[in-house]
């Protein structure tokens, strides 16, 4: 009986030494930067020159559509073909909604 007690005693102790061991090889480094998942509402960057500007909508020569917000402030009569601009936007309802534009000279 004692040695079946000391062979249990012995599994479950090899048992978790092994888990801890795993786990304390799974902490991550605080140095190194965390990974994060994007998810729809975190913004994506698309750089181009303008195609063509309709209203509120800019179209960049690849085809990317950007809905510019009458409430951002960006000069609206810098937005036309041929510009080159950076841009920062939200996908909102399949749009792609500018939050932030930058006109390069």
């Amino acid at each position: 009986m004692i040695r079946v007690l000391a062979v249990v005693v012995a599994v479950l102790l090899s048992i978790s030494l092994g888990v801890t061991g795993t786990m304390a090889q799974m902490k991550t480094d605080p140095a190194q930067p965390k990974m994060e998942q994007k998810s729809d509402k975190m913004g994506h960057k698309v750089e181009g020159t303008i195609k063509s500007v309709r209203g509120n909508i800019v179209t960049l020569e690849d085809g990317t559509q950007l809905s510019i917000p009458s409430s951002m402030k960006v000069a609206k009569d810098q937005l036309k073909p041929g510009a080159q601009i950076t841009a920062e936007y939200e996908e909102r309802a399949g749009q792609k909604v500018a939050t932030a534009v930058q006109i390069k000279g």
